[in-house]
């Protein structure tokens, strides 16, 4: 099957230009040879940008997705009027302005070239990659989380500070990476929860698991009083996985587990400096 040659680049939403600090929020993807022009941006599932930039208003994020979006829409509208003479040149050219540095709340990362026989489903498979992270698995989202939850915990120069500890005996235990000791008694315990699965299932797949594994720890009194899940959640926007999400964090309630929002900082670090 024949390959073609497209160039592709990430938007990205930067609204602080002092920091630089910016979330993938689409992509953009052209083929010469084809004329096909695409783009794809978050307009869905935009509430982990917002989140990161805690600060910021949704409608702010809403807005500038709603201006570029107006742009690429007549960017493709140009291309696929351009003249048939040297069309191909012409529309590198046009990619190539598009693309160009800019200073603005979105801007484009450095373009790439890539071969594939389906220039359309190349934009969507470089979408999931880089806006929704496809290769973040439930695994790879805690461990970010609980790289934020170490930096916290390490700001607060505890005297007995938080380790990864197993926790249980032969039947049941469990591996969790910030346990606070007392001696030999295990005094807390912050666990880093996903449950951003992209299907309700998966929600409750992975809750489940540990929903169960709490209870039966706590039957066999193995875990101390004090358990808190540092969760990140969907939007509320998506009806069904938001639901998913509340009748787990609702479960953990059930085996005495604190289930809190992953970015309230202030009150995960009061509940382990208490």
């Amino acid at each position: 099957m024949k390959k073609f040659a497209c160039r592709y680049a990430v938007v990205q939403f930067v609204p602080y230009s002092e920091t630089g600090e910016f979330a993938n929020v689409g992509v953009v993807l052209m083929c010469p040879e084809t004329g096909y022009f695409g783009f794809q941006l978050q307009t869905r599932k935009y509430a982990r940008v917002t989140a990161f930039f805690d600060e910021l208003k949704s409608p702010v994020y809403l807005t500038a997705i709603k201006i570029i979006q107006g742009e690429l829409t007549r960017i493709g509208e140009a291309m696929a009027n351009a003249p048939s003479t040297g069309r191909v040149d012409h529309l590198r050219e046009m990619f190539t302005a598009l693309v160009h540095p800019r200073e603005a709340i979105i801007r484009f990362g450095t373009a790439r070239a890539v071969l594939t026989d389906s220039p359309k489903q190349e934009l969507k498979r470089l979408f999931d990659h880089y806006v929704d992270r496809s290769f973040a698995t439930p695994e790879y989202v805690e461990m970010a989380i609980e790289k934020r939850l170490k930096a916290l915990l390490g700001n607060l120069q505890l005297s007995q500070p938080f380790r990864a500890e197993k926790i249980g005996d032969d039947e049941v235990h469990a591996r969790f990476p910030l346990v606070q000791r007392r001696g030999e008694l295990f005094r807390k315990v912050i666990k880093p929860f996903n449950l951003t699965q992209s299907e309700p299932n998966g929600i409750f797949d992975h809750g489940d698991a540990w929903v169960q594994k709490i209870r039966r720890l706590r039957k066999k009194n193995l875990l101390p009083d004090d358990v808190m899940f540092a969760v990140e959640g969907p939007p509320t926007t998506d009806a069904k996985r938001y639901a998913a999400f509340m009748e787990i964090c609702t479960e953990l309630k059930h085996v005495e587990v604190l289930a809190v929002d992953a970015t309230e900082e202030e009150r995960i670090a009061e509940f382990a400096s208490i």
